[in-house]
């Protein structure tokens, strides 16, 4: 009978993308990196896909649906919802999304790279300390997130999305793994990563969380009706939803 290995052990340390103190130019490049890694190995698509089933929880309406999608980074998973409704994913449906970070450099990057996309308003916001009323969206967003929290930070986020999400929430992050830390130390390294990223990605990977260890804060949250799955590449989903009323 084969062996698993265990997790490894969570890890605490800061990543390079928390300080304000690399340049520009670097934050622009890691963040490339992280859209390419939600875009191939399976973060977007993750995303998108869970959407799918909660845009058939929403009642027949004119009206867009709006998102809000807390610590946003560069609001690479906003566009791509935007470029899904745009064509068509969700029927005549389209969407706002509100894309909040509380990162100046980041926040800036990301209102340079949603030029073009006037669905998108990004916004400056602390997940901690959100200033959106009970029922604000119809759809609450975090991908990419969690791995930067403590636990009880993570449970606070997730009473504060069902909070403000009238219809559903979505959680995307890695899970805590020893083979995905080392593909993704030699991933980085392979395809010449930029220098935060090749810090930042492996140490990404240990300070996640584990799926059981998501799906007890789900429980700890006194959150109902939650569904955490794992999806391809090392990434958990927890999904939210229920009918809206006509």
């Amino acid at each position: 009978m084969p062996l698993v290995s265990p997790p490894p052990p969570r890890v605490q340390q800061p990543e390079l993308i928390d300080s304000v103190e690399p340049p520009e130019h670097d934050f622009a490049a890691a963040f490339g990196d992280i859209a390419r890694v939600n875009r191939f190995l399976g973060g977007t698509r993750a995303v998108v896909g869970a959407l799918d089933g909660i845009f058939g929880s929403l009642a027949p309406s004119s009206r867009p649906v709006t998102m809000l999608d807390l610590a946003t980074g560069s609001a690479d998973i906003p566009r791509a919802i935007v470029r899904a409704a745009r064509r068509g994913r969700w029927g005549d449906r389209t969407v706002r999304v509100t894309a909040a970070d509380n990162h100046p450099k980041v926040l800036a990057l990301a209102r340079r790279l949603c030029q073009g996309y006037p669905e998108i308003t990004v916004e400056h916001a602390d997940v901690f300390a959100l200033p959106h009323a009970d029922d604000a969206f119809d759809i609450v967003l975090c991908s990419m997130a969690f791995h930067h929290f403590a636990t009880d930070g993570c449970v606070h986020v997730l009473r504060e999305m069902e909070r403000i999400a009238r219809v559903g929430f979505v959680v995307n992050d890695l899970v805590r793994d020893r083979t995905a830390r080392r593909l993704i130390w030699g991933l980085t390294r392979l395809l010449g990563a930029n220098r935060l990223t090749r810090h930042d990605a492996p140490l990404s990977v240990l300070r996640a969380f584990t799926l059981p260890e998501y799906e007890q804060m789900v429980r700890e949250a006194g959150i109902s009706g939650c569904t955490v799955r794992a999806v391809p590449f090392y990434r958990a989903v927890i999904v939210r939803s229920h009918l809206e009323s006509p």
